[in-house]
C-alpha cells in the first residue's frame, strides 16, 4: 500500500481537485492527482516549511545509497521500494460515512448554540487543528440536516415509542418572553409495560406575540394538526395551562391554578400590596446607587459581623417573585433599619417586619407544593393529598395569625381561593382513582362518597378486564417488604404524614358495593387491606413487584400516566434563547420549531443510539 507523502503535513484536501495550504489557505489545482505543484508553492511562498521538506527528501537520499551498496537481499531493500512509490491521495481512504457522521454531530451541536458559532473564528481553527480535512459547510447545510434527516428520524422515534403504551396523557404548554417570543407545546406522558415513565414533546412552535391572531390559531390547531397520531381511545386526558386553556375555563394544570389561587389572594390584600411596593422602593434604591449598596454591604459584613445577602428584584415573569423579594429584604431587616435610621430612605415599621415574616411562614407550603407538582414524575396522584394538606395548613395559619389583620386576611382569601378552584377534584373520577391507586394513599383523603365513586368505576373496569382476560391462570401472590425512606423535612410532610396516620382506620372500606363479583371483592379488599407504603417510594416500583394485582396493571398504567402539570415549555424556552436570536438573522419559525421538538426529545433518542 502506498504511503502518504510528508508535503500534505502542509496542506488539506479541500476538494477531489483541489488542495489548501494549511499555511496561507490560498487553494491549488492538483493537476494529475500529483503533489508537484504543492511542492513548488511551498519553495516560493514559504521557503522555511520547504527547506525542512528538502531535510526529509537528502535523508531519503542517503538511506538510498546505502541501500544500492549493500546486498540485494538486504532487509532494507523493502523500505527503498517503499521510500519510492508514488504519493497517494490522503483522503481516499476515508469514507463518506464518516464524513456524514461528522456533519451530523456538528449539527445536533447546533441544538444548544447558536448557527453564528460554526463561523466563528475560534471554532474553525480549531476544527481546522483537529481534523484539517474536514470541510466547515454553511449553515443552511446544517439546518438542512437538521431539519430534515434528523427531524425525519425523531418523529419516527416518538412514534414507535407512543406506539408502545397503551395509554398516553396530553399536556399542553405556552411560555412567552420579555421580547414578544414565545414557545407553545404538545406533549406527551405515559407508562410502559414495565413501568417505567416516559415522555416525549410530540409538538413545539416558535411564536410571534406581534401576530396574536396567529398565536389564537396555533392554540386551536395544536392538536388537530398533530403530525403524529394519537388514537383517541388511547388518549387518557388533556391538561392545559392558563395560556392555553379554552375560553372562559380554569386551566387544567394545577399548579397554574395554585398560582392563581395566590394572586387573586394578593391582588385583594391593598395592606399586603403596600408593603410589597415599599420592598421594591428599597431593593430599587440599592440596585441604583453603587454607594448605598456599598454601604448596605459594609453594614452587614462590619458592623452586624454577618454574611452577606443579595436583595432579590421583582421579576414580572416569576410567580412569587413579590414573595421572595419580600422574603430577601427581611433577611437583611437589621442591615436596612440602620441604613434607614442614616439616610432618608422609606421606612418598615415592625408590625410590617412581622407581616413579611408571617406572610412567608403562610407561602412555604404553596411554594413547596408547586415545586414537587412541577416535578415530571409528579402524577394526579398527588393532587388531592397535597391540597387537603394546603387546606389544613391554611386553617392553621387563619386561626393562628389572628394577630395581624393583613396576614389573616390574606390566608383566609387564599383558602377561600384553594376551595373554589379545586373544588373539582373531589368529583373527577380522574383524580379519585388516580389517588386510590397509589398505594402511598389509598382512600386516605376520601369521604364516604368519594369511596363510593371510586369503587363503584374500579368494578367497572376490573370486569371488564375479566372479561377480556378469559379465564386467564389464577393470580400469583408474592409477599414485597417495603424499604425505609429518608424523610423529608417539611411543613406538608408533617401535615401529610400527621393526616395519613389518623386516616389509617379508613384502608379496608369501599368493598362492601362489589355484590357479585367475589374475585373483584377479594382482590381489592386484599389491596385495600394491604398497609399504605412510604411517601418517598416510587409507586410504579411497588404495583411492578407485586404481580398478584396484575389484573389491574391496565387501569394502573392509565390513571397514573397523568401527570400535575403542564409545564414543559417554560424550561424549554429558557434553554433556546439562542434559536430566537437564529430567528432574527434568518431561521424560519418551521425549522425552528422543527430544532426545538428535536432539542426536547434528544436526550430520549440519544439514550437509544
Amino acid at each position: 500500500m502506498s504511503k502518504k507523502s510528508n508535503v500534505w503535513q502542509f496542506f488539506y484536501k479541500a476538494s477531489d481537485t483541489v488542495a489548501t495550504c494549511c499555511i496561507c489557505n490560498r487553494n491549488y489545482s492538483r493537476k494529475g492527482r500529483g503533489t508537484t505543484c504543492l511542492r513548488n508553492h511551498l519553495k516560493s511562498k514559504h521557503p522555511g516549511e520547504f527547506l525542512t521538506l528538502s531535510e526529509d527528501i537528502k535523508y531519503l537520499d542517503l538511506v538510498k545509497r546505502e541501500i544500492s551498496n549493500s546486498s540485494p537481499q538486504h532487509p532494507t531493500t523493502q523500505l527503498e521500494l517503499n521510500l519510492h512509490e508514488s504519493d497517494p491521495d490522503p483522503l481516499d481512504t476515508e469514507g463518506v460515512s464518516c464524513s456524514a457522521r461528522c456533519d451530523e454531530k456538528l449539527a445536533l451541536m447546533l441544538l444548544n448554540h447558536s448557527f453564528d458559532f460554526i463561523e466563528g473564528p475560534g471554532f474553525v481553527n480549531f476544527v481546522r487543528v483537529l481534523q484539517p480535512r474536514y470541510v466547515i459547510h454553511s449553515r443552511s447545510y446544517y439546518e438542512n440536516i437538521l431539519c430534515k434527516d434528523i427531524h425525519m428520524k425523531m418523529q419516527q422515534h416518538i412514534k414507535e415509542q407512543v406506539d408502545l403504551l397503551d395509554a398516553v396523557s396530553l399536556s399542553t404548554s405556552l411560555w412567552r418572553g420579555d421580547k414578544g417570543e414565545g414557545l407553545l407545546s404538545l406533549s406527551c406522558s405515559g407508562i410502559s409495560m414495565d413501568f417505567q415513565t416516559h415522555r416525549f414533546v410530540l409538538k413545539c412552535e416558535a411564536l410571534n406575540y406581534e401576530r396574536t391572531s396567529k398565536v389564537a390559531c396555533c392554540i386551536r390547531d395544536l392538536i388537530p394538526s398533530l403530525a403524529i397520531e394519537v388514537p383517541k381511545e388511547k388518549t387518557h386526558c388533556i391538561i392545559r395551562d392558563e395560556m392555553t386553556a379554552l375560553p372562559g375555563s380554569l386551566p387544567d394544570c394545577c399548579v397554574n391554578r395554585l398560582q392563581m389561587c395566590v394572586r387573586f389572594a394578593l391582588q385583594s390584600n391593598e395592606s399586603l400590596q403596600n408593603l410589597s411596593s415599599k420592598c421594591k422602593q428599597i431593593i430599587d434604591h440599592f440596585a441604583s446607587c453603587k454607594m448605598a449598596h456599598d454601604h448596605l454591604k459594609f453594614i452587614q459584613e462590619i458592623r452586624l459581623t454577618r454574611d452577606p445577602c443579595t436583595l432579590l428584584p421583582h421579576d414580572s415573569f416569576k410567580w412569587n417573585s413579590t414573595f421572595q423579594m419580600m422574603a430577601s429584604v427581611f433577611k437583611m431587616k437589621d442591615a436596612i433599619s440602620l441604613y434607614c435610621e442614616q439616610y432618608s430612605l422609606v421606612q418598615i415599621y415592625p408590625d410590617e417586619w412581622v407581616d413579611i415574616d408571617l406572610c412567608n411562614k403562610v407561602m412555604q407550603p404553596c411554594e413547596e407544593i408547586i415545586r414537587i407538582w412541577s416535578n415530571p414524575s409528579t402524577s394526579t396522584s398527588s393532587v388531592i393529598p397535597l391540597v387537603a394538606a394546603l387546606r389544613d395548613s391554611l386553617r392553621t395559619d387563619v386561626h393562628n395569625f389572628v394577630s395581624s389583620v393583613t396576614i389573616c386576611s390574606f390566608a383566609r382569601k387564599l383558602l377561600e381561593e384553594l376551595e373554589m378552584k379545586f373544588s373539582h377534584v373531589t368529583s373527577d373520577i380522574k383524580f379519585l382513582m388516580a389517588t386510590y391507586l397509589d398505594p402511598r394513599y389509598k382512600q386516605a383523603f376520601f369521604t364516604e362518597r368519594e369511596e363510593q365513586l371510586v369503587a363503584n368505576e374500579v368494578l367497572q373496569l376490573l370486569a371488564r378486564v375479566q372479561e377480556d382476560r378469559n379465564g386467564q391462570m389464577p393470580l400469583k401472590i408474592i409477599k414485597v417488604t417495603a424499604p425505609i425512606s429518608d424523610k423529608n423535612e417539611s411543613k406538608i410532610d408533617s401535615i401529610l404524614d400527621n393526616m395519613l396516620t389518623t386516616g389509617s382506620t379508613n384502608s379496608q372500606q369501599a368493598t362492601t358495593s362489589f355484590g357479585s363479583h367475589s374475585q373483584i371483592k377479594n382482590l381489592l379488599y386484599l389491596y385495600n387491606s394491604e398497609p399504605r407504603i412510604d411517601r418517598n417510594m416510587d409507586p410504579l416500583m411497588w404495583w411492578k413487584t407485586n404481580i398478584k394485582y396484575s389484573s389491574m396493571y391496565a387501569i394502573v398504567r392509565k390513571y397514573l400516566s397523568a401527570p400535575a402539570a403542564s409545564v414543559a415549555s417554560e424550561s424549554l424556552f429558557r434553554e433556546s434563547a439562542h434559536l430566537f436570536c437564529d430567528m432574527k438573522t434568518g431561521l424560519s419559525f418551521e425549522n425552528a420549531s422543527k430544532i426545538l421538538l428535536i432539542k426536547s426529545n434528544f436526550i430520549y433518542w440519544d439514550s437509544k443510539e
